[in-house]
This record gives structure tokens, C-alpha cells and sequence, in this order.
């Protein structure tokens, strides 16, 4: 492979683009890449945020992998911090770049370029965020910003607008400083993407440390007064707060991708092939501003997780150095905490599966994380979802105080390589009684859906 020496510009600096910045220069040191980045830190662990509100995590610098000097002298690449692009001119090869400290634009060329422009805190009203006491949690200035508003002002009422994997971590994270939390969520049961079961699992556990859980509640207002937010108004009634969180998801950061005309797909995320291209020439795009293919139902789905984008990072470096490597797509497994649950879920949800026109046979157990013997061992609930025609497993539920989230991981090696429920009963999986009884849970449950599906 020819190596030339080619103007590489990456838009983006917390897990797409230092991950594709490195890989490519790595192939190819004689790459020129400049990597702009809007805020002050680059190449961070956002999943570690809740943690170090909480105060799991003491300090911030533990979560960052790389500073800017650190990144530029390891890896070989010029960052740029507090630079923010303000367009991409394809048609020029250019872009255009506002210094924020000097409040100056200026055009820098490239030859190829990737957006790695990742998400954006999902804002009903950008006024919510200007008071002194609303926060959102997606940049780790964000974090750092409420952690110092705890302590300086030790709130005693907080609402958590939002009960999906942020809003359970966060209610966690609160619990230590403010002795009255409220969950407002708009659905009638915590974290929609999981099975109802499981969903009444951790409505119990919100319950159990005293956290406050209110469902159907759909925010319509935030009222403001002096530059403090004072009440919360739904669609059913007002809450009164003195610390306010929005945690209600996340959208694609796609502005300056959509003004260069580069394709959006349905779930708002930029459009890439399997080697991370967009519609338009030499641009690149990678993290959560794309959409994924699940690769399950062959659909694309918005999943702007740490993990994935650093994958997709990596192959989108590989591509711009001259390789032809390719990202297949994800099955969707994730998990939170949530005080002492691990909760998981893998693959499509039931509901979701039949919407997608799959005949679902769903099975659910209760087995133990160990020996029953041994001292510790916890119930571990599985929910299995099946394609009744294939007999593949599709999806997955699994909720315990231990072992859920390791087994996940198990599940979904084996959707991923289209394992039946009878391929998985037949897994050589460890006994030990310290970690795992004589008939994992995995078996246990693979066992029980054969049953069902004679």
C-alpha cells in the first residue's frame, strides 16, 4: 500500500476521533491530522460521569485517557481544543473554524475528512439549561459543573426528568448528596428499552432506596425565576426542586453534516456504509452523529454508546490511511447499574421484534448467580426472546445484584453468530460454585425456551 502524505481533519475529540486519529497515523505516520475539538478536554469516558458525581470516581482526571499535549505528543497529531467548526464547504475541500478564546474564523483545507461530532443532550427548550440550578450530563465539564453545584449549595429536592439508563444512573449518583430525588418519566415504568418484567424489577429497587418514581409524567414547562428554576410542570402536575437534571436521551450532532449536504437517515444520525463514507466525497463519519445497523433485523437504529464509537473510530482510521476494513454492525448490548442491580439487555426487546414482523416466543426464569450452596448467591432473572421460526435467540433480558452483565455478554456472541436456543443449550459453559451453579442460568434458560418452543 502506497503511503502518501494527505490533510486529514477530524471534527470531534472525545471517542470517534482520537480513536480514528490514532489508528490512521499509526498505518501511516505521514498523515497531516489536525483533530478540532469545541471544548477543553479531549478523548474522555462520558459513561464515567455518573460515577464521579456520585463520587465513585474522586477525580475527573482519571477519566480522561488522553490531555491534548498528551495526545499530540504520543500519537502524533495536531489538537486543536476550544476550536469549533462552523461548516464543512465539500465542494472546496475546506472548513470553516472559529478559535473560541479569540473569537476568530479562519479556513482550514483537508483532503479527507471524518465528522465525529458524536450527540447532544435532547433539550426541549434551550432556556431550561441557562438556569443556574438545570443541568444535562453529556459533556465532562457538565459533570464537573454539578458536582460543584452540590457542594456549594447543597440542593435537598431533586428532579430527574428522564428514566432511561442516564436518569437510573444519575439517581444513583444523587442519592449519597440530596436526601429527596424524584424520577419523572414519561412512560409508565422506568427504562423502556426492557422488557416489562425487568422494568418492574427496577421500579422495586428505585423504591427500595427510597428514590421517588413517578411514570406518565411529561414535562411541558420548566418555570424560571431570577435565573433559578423553582418548578417542574407536567401534563398531570408541578414539582417543586431546587436541583433540576435532564436526562431525556440523546440526539445525533448533525448540524454542520446536514448544512454540507451529507445524508441523514431516519433516526436523524448520518448515513455511512460499512467503511464509514457518507454520500459525500472524502467525508467520513463515525460515533453516535451516525446511525448503526442492527444486525439482527438488517434495520438502522441510533445507539450512541462509548464503546461502539470507539469501534467505528478505529475502522473509519483504518479507511482514511488506505485500508478497506469494515464495520458490521452491532447487536445492541448494554447495561446500567442501578444501586445494587446489574441491569442488561441484548437485542431487539419483544415488543420491538414483532413490530419487525418476527413471530416471538418469549421465556422467562429465575436461576441463581452461583452455587445454591454457596454462600452470596443471588437470583438472576432471563428473559429469552425468540424467533419461533429460526429458533434463533434475538434478544435478552438479564437482571441480579451479580452476574447478569457478564452473561449478557455471553447472549450476545450468540445472537451475533445466529445461535439457535438448542446451540446455546449445549454451550460449555464453566461450574464452579464460587462463580456459576452446575446448570448456568444461561442453561437454564436455554433449556426452558426448548421446552416451550415443543
Amino acid at each position: 500500500m502506497k503511503k502518501t502524505s494527505k490533510n486529514i481533519v477530524i471534527i470531534g475529540g472525545v471517542a470517534a476521533g482520537p480513536a480514528a486519529a490514532a489508528k490512521a497515523k499509526r498505518i501511516n505516520p505521514d498523515l497531516n491530522i489536525t483533530l478540532f475539538e469545541q471544548g477543553e478536554f479531549i478523548s474522555y469516558g462520558t459513561c464515567s460521569m455518573p460515577y464521579y458525581v456520585g463520587g465513585v470516581i474522586p477525580d475527573y482526571q482519571s477519566i480522561i485517557t488522553f490531555t491534548p499535549e498528551e495526545f499530540q505528543k504520543e500519537k502524533g497529531c495536531t489538537v486543536k481544543t476550544l476550536h469549533r467548526v462552523g461548516e464543512i464547504l465539500p465542494h472546496r475541500k475546506k472548513i470553516i473554524v472559529t478559535d473560541i478564546n479569540k473569537n476568530k474564523s479562519s479556513e482550514y483545507p483537508y483532503d479527507q475528512l471524518l465528522i465525529a461530532t458524536g450527540a447532544r443532550a435532547r433539550i426541549p427548550n434551550p432556556a431550561w439549561i441557562k438556569a443556574k440550578n438545570v443541568f444535562s450530563v453529556k459533556h465532562l465539564r457538565d459533570s464537573i459543573a454539578l458536582k460543584e453545584h452540590i457542594a456549594l449549595h447543597r440542593p435537598q429536592k431533586a428532579l430527574i426528568l428522564g428514566g432511561g439508563f442516564i436518569g437510573m444512573e444519575m439517581a444513583e449518583a444523587l442519592s449519597p448528596h440530596c436526601p429527596d430525588i424524584t424520577v419523572l418519566h414519561k412512560s409508565p415504568l422506568p427504562m423502556n428499552t426492557m422488557e416489562k418484567e425487568s422494568q418492574k424489577i427496577i421500579l422495586d429497587e428505585l423504591k427500595r432506596h427510597r428514590i421517588n418514581f413517578i411514570g406518565n409524567a411529561s414535562v411541558t414547562d420548566i418555570q424560571i425565576e431570577n435565573g433559578l428554576a423553582t418548578k417542574v410542570v407536567t401534563t398531570n402536575a408541578a414539582f417543586e426542586a431546587d436541583l433540576i437534571l435532564l436526562a431525556l436521551g440523546f440526539e445525533p450532532n448533525t448540524t454542520i453534516a446536514k448544512n454540507a449536504r451529507v445524508r441523514c437517515g431516519v433516526s436523524g444520525g448520518i448515513v455511512v456504509d460499512s467503511h464509514m463514507r457518507t454520500n459525500v466525497d472524502n467525508i467520513y463519519a463515525a460515533g453516535a452523529c451516525t446511525e448503526i445497523r442492527n444486525i439482527i433485523s438488517n434495520k438502522p437504529i441510533y445507539l450512541p454508546l462509548g464503546n461502539i464509537a470507539n469501534k467505528m473510530g478505529r475502522i473509519a482510521g483504518e479507511n482514511i490511511a488506505g485500508e478497506m476494513s469494515e464495520f458490521y454492525g452491532v447487536v445492541r448490548t448494554a447495561a446500567v447499574k442501578i444501586f445494587d442491580l446489574e441491569a442488561a439487555g441484548v437485542g431487539l426487546r419483544s415488543a420491538e421484534a414483532e413490530l419487525l414482523g418476527f413471530r416471538v416466543v418469549a421465556e422467562s426464569v429465575v436461576a441463581y448467580s452461583r452455587s445454591k450452596s454457596y454462600p452470596g448467591t443471588k437470583p438472576i432473572f432471563i428473559k429469552f426472546i425468540i424467533d419461533k421460526l429460526t429458533k434463533r435467540l434475538i434478544g435478552a433480558d438479564l437482571i441480579a445484584e451479580e452476574g447478569a452483565a457478564s452473561r449478557a455478554n455471553i447472549l450476545s456472541v450468540a445472537i451475533q453468530n445466529q445461535m439457535t436456543v438448542s446451540d446455546i443449550s449445549r454451550l460449555d459453559l464453566l461450574y464452579s460454585p464460587p462463580f456459576s451453579p452446575v446448570w448456568d442460568p444461561i442453561l437454564v434458560a436455554a433449556n426452558r425456551s426448548l421446552k416451550k418452543l415443543s
